[in-house]
């Protein structure tokens, strides 16, 4: 509602009735946001307001708003004549009856970034979600700093160096989750990475350091938001942004899903729930999963369906470096993390996007105190000239190290390929204690592929040979009997060879027993997670 210039406003010695509806006129002129012209122009973009967004997101009648009258006043005689509200809403609320921090940008309002008052979740959300051990959800749709500002402070200044501690202390310690809203830049883009998670809308979301304007007159690039920041340059191109959605409600079920996996805190350990899956399902479909011919493919998440409760599993950057496959899900109702191998993907193998995004997802796993279950079919790194181009074996080389950092324990499945030091960054994690791997039929294991590996050190042998295809071929033939499996279980390489009819009642074994050992792992000081 517009501001009524020819109202009295209370003062002080006045009845507290007069109060009372004094606190009520300045809370209802903050509902209007930046008022309904600008409200109406956020639904003609097809986007909700900040205000319906927490509202759909937290559970009905649970928001409490937290500073809901603090904006720009302009009194007269002592009587408000101008209110511009913060540009930020934000609060507790919870959802499925779990208390969680939240608040977000206020776009109606100068694209959330008013000259004239700088509300913002440092001063409510964030020390909440640090000190009452909660998430916390940050949905940003925000431009950043604005020059007015310097306009109106009379000087450009150097930015204050610790706005960004606050942040960092809760990637260490609490779930965050971010839903990129709308066309986001400058230190709005960089809070939302700050993030566990982060989901952006197809179409509507765009995040970026600066926005086309700035590009334009620093590079003289010249792009739309979407070219320079949509979902597709940073879903499925940089890998920036985990996850897309095609709408808002989509995109708040997915944090809804993403906090459902994890404990309150990484001191934590994730709650049991009870899903209705008996623990014994024995799956008849994993039998023939693979295919006996080695050279084919198959669907690796309905692998991983077949194992988990329910057939439900939350992946996280399904759409970069798919060769590798990552997400949550739970085995006989305990929350674990999902690691695969995408064969149908660049066969499956660990190129340098490949190893970033496992690197990020086991450091993820282990803060939050999370057993990971590992299903391998990965021939080695990728080759050529583009795998060197992006630093293949040195992010491979991070990978190993987050493997061999995190403490938490994992079990393994190698149901087909598991060659070379790629393979082994999956084989390390856990290994300082029992290192559970189980082999599949299937599975084949060395330190390089033997097709590879025959003609690199049979090399002049080949050559030499009156017809080099066929002795290559019968070297091959020689070798490709050693890798029979059952020779590998021979010499102990694995725990176990199994039926893969029996791969979910081992999983759900082992996550049992492995929660007295996560429940010390959680005492454990943890470094912030890295995006």
């Amino acid at each position: 509602m517009p501001i009524d210039k020819d109202r009295e406003s209370w003062k002080p010695g006045e009845s507290w009735e007069g109060a009372i509806d004094e606190i009520d006129y300045i809370k209802d002129l903050a509902t209007e946001m930046g008022g309904q012209e600008r409200v109406d122009r956020q639904h003609r973009g097809g986007r909700l307001t900040i205000r319906e967004r927490i509202e759909k997101l937290v559970d009905p009648g649970s928001f409490l708003e937290a500073m809901p009258m603090m904006g720009a006043a302009e009194y007269e005689d002592g009587n408000l004549r101008e209110f511009t509200p913060g540009a930020y809403v934000m609060g507790v609320g919870e959802l499925d009856g779990r208390p969680v921090a939240i608040g977000g940008d206020d776009f109606t309002i100068s694209g959330g970034s008013p000259h004239n008052v700088h509300k913002h979740q440092r001063q409510f959300t964030q020390p909440l979600a640090l000190q009452y051990g909660i998430p916390y959800v940050q949905l940003v749709e925000g431009v950043g700093h604005s020059s007015k500002s310097d306009e109106s402070a009379g000087h450009m200044g150097l930015p204050s160096g610790d706005m960004w501690a606050r942040g960092v202390e809760l990637m260490q310690k609490v779930p965050v989750a971010a839903g990129i809203m709308g066309s986001v830049a400058g230190a709005p883009a960089a809070f939302a990475l700050m993030s566990h998670f982060t989901v952006m809308i197809k179409g509507q979301s765009q995040i970026f350091p600066s926005g086309p304007p700035v590009v334009r007159r620093a590079i003289g690039e010249t792009l739309d938001k979407e070219s320079l920041g949509g979902h597709r340059m940073h879903v499925h191109d940089s890998g920036q942004i985990d996850n897309e959605a095609e709408s808002e409600e989509e995109a708040f079920e997915q944090i809804r899903q993403f906090l459902s996996y994890l404990p309150n805190t990484t001191s934590d350990v994730a709650p049991r729930v009870e899903t209705g899956d008996p623990p014994d399902r024995r799956p008849e479909e994993l039998l023939n999963i693979i295919p006996t011919n080695r050279r084919q493919g198959y669907n690796p998440r309905k692998l991983i369906a077949h194992v988990v409760d329910n057939g439900e599993f939350f992946e996280m950057r399904r759409h970069w470096a798919g060769a590798l496959i990552t997400g949550f899900a739970r085995l006989d109702g305990y929350s674990v993390g999902i690691i695969g191998s995408d064969p149908l993907k660049k066969a499956g193998a660990m190129d340098g996007f490949a190893a970033e995004k496992y690197t990020h997802f086991v450091d993820l796993c282990d803060a939050f105190n999370l057993p990971v279950v590992i299903f391998l079919d990965m021939p080695g790194f990728m080759l050529g000239s583009h795998a060197e181009r992006i630093a293949t074996m040195r992010r491979g080389i991070r990978a190993l190290i987050a493997s061999a950092e995190a403490k938490v324990p994992k079990i393994e499945f190698c149901v087909r390929k598991a060659y070379g030091v790629a393979a082994d960054a999956p084989h390390s994690l856990g290994a300082d204690g029992l290192n559970l791997r189980y082999g599949w039929p299937a599975g084949e294991w060395g330190g390089i592929p033997i097709e590879g590996g025959v003609a690199a050190a049979y090399k002049r042998e080949i050559e030499a040979a009156d017809d080099p295809d066929a002795h290559r071929e019968a070297i091959e033939e020689r070798l490709l009997k050693l890798r029979s499996p059952i020779r590998a279980a021979h010499h102990g390489d694995v725990t176990d060879l199994i039926d893969p009819r029996d791969t979910r009642i081992l999983a759900c074994r082992w996550i049992k027993m492995a929660q007295p050992l996560l429940k010390k792992l959680a005492d454990r000081p943890k470094r912030a997670v890295r995006p």
